[in-house]
């Protein structure tokens, strides 16, 4: 809500779809306050043009400010307050964490285990003014469309814009990209990881993971939760949801339960439920999906 006592609250959106995602500029000039609700499964770029913006973090009590000129992701998970100076301008690309994940998979085939983060950075400058100027272009271009051009457009603006986005910015999935595994995660968590990889369709304990390794359970625990955000089973659940998701997309799969049950899942309901989370549809629709493309592929 507005916060000035200035009486100018003028405020100016335009919203440009770029399929699932879409690129939003902004103009105001009182401040704005707000706490977010709910988690929001969607990753902010954004780009501020003039003024500011603060986040005030509700889990680890940190604050991340961006000033104008900078870009930066907004993490918009529930209780977080997020602060807009008055007279702010900015653009943002938000997209869906379902459309984040799934790129970034095709893209490294490498499960996506950490939520995308991007510290703020100059964007006047180097490899973020090109995605700043790409985004513009796109924003132009969309806006100037007919309507049966606008599908194309938007299909492949975004195929560019998440491609510029993995590979050419300093966000903390950069080394994955490149190399499928975090640089500077300790060896005992790596070769944690490459023992759950090789063991997807195999039951496996807490404890084997930590014999895999060479530590104790507890420093695994410590060092996926520092290095990756989670806890060791909730990695190998993310690596089974990425072979699943492989196996349909790749017309692997006949039975979405026999998928289900061969990577451990035991309730295929409960893999439905993660797999919808994490990629925007049900197994069984996009099961369907891959079954239609092979068929109009076949013609």
């Amino acid at each position: 809500m507005p916060q000035d006592d200035s009486g100018d609250y003028s405020f100016k959106m335009d919203r440009q779809p770029v399929e699932a995602a879409s690129i939003v500029s902004a103009e105001h000039s009182a401040r704005l306050e707000a706490v977010v609700k709910r988690d929001v499964p969607r990753v902010s770029i954004m780009f501020l043009l003039a003024g500011g913006l603060e986040v005030q973090s509700r889990r680890s009590r940190k604050v991340q400010r961006v000033a104008a000129n900078q870009v930066a992701s907004i993490d918009e998970s529930a209780g977080n307050r997020i602060s807009i100076q008055s007279r702010s301008s900015w653009f943002s690309l938000r997209i869906p964490t379902t459309m984040l994940r799934e790129h970034f998979e095709e893209l490294t085939g490498a499960p996506y285990v950490q939520e995308f983060a991007l510290p703020p950075i100059n964007f006047r400058q180097g490899d973020a003014q090109g995605l700043y100027q790409t985004l513009r272009q796109a924003e132009k271009d969309l806006k100037l469309a007919r309507p049966a051009e606008r599908v194309m457009l938007a299909k492949a603006y975004k195929q560019l814009v998440l491609a510029k986005l993995f590979a050419k910015l300093p966000h903390n999935l950069a080394d994955a990209f490149g190399r499928a595994a975090l640089k500077e995660a300790p060896r005992q968590l790596l070769k944690a990881e490459a023992f759950m990889r090789d063991n997807l369709r195999n039951a496996v304990m807490l404890e084997d993971v930590a014999n895999a390794a060479g530590c104790s359970s507890r420093a695994l625990q410590r060092m996926f939760r520092i290095y990756r955000g989670d806890t060791p089973m909730g990695i190998l659940c993310n690596y089974r949801l990425a072979a699943a998701h492989g196996a349909i997309k790749g017309g692997q799969a006949e039975s979405i339960t026999d998928l289900a049950m061969s990577l451990q899942f035991s309730n295929p309901g409960r893999f439905s439920v993660l797999y919808k989370s994490a990629y925007g549809l049900s197994p069984s629709s996009n099961l369907r999906f891959a079954r239609g493309h092979r068929d109009e592929v076949g013609t």
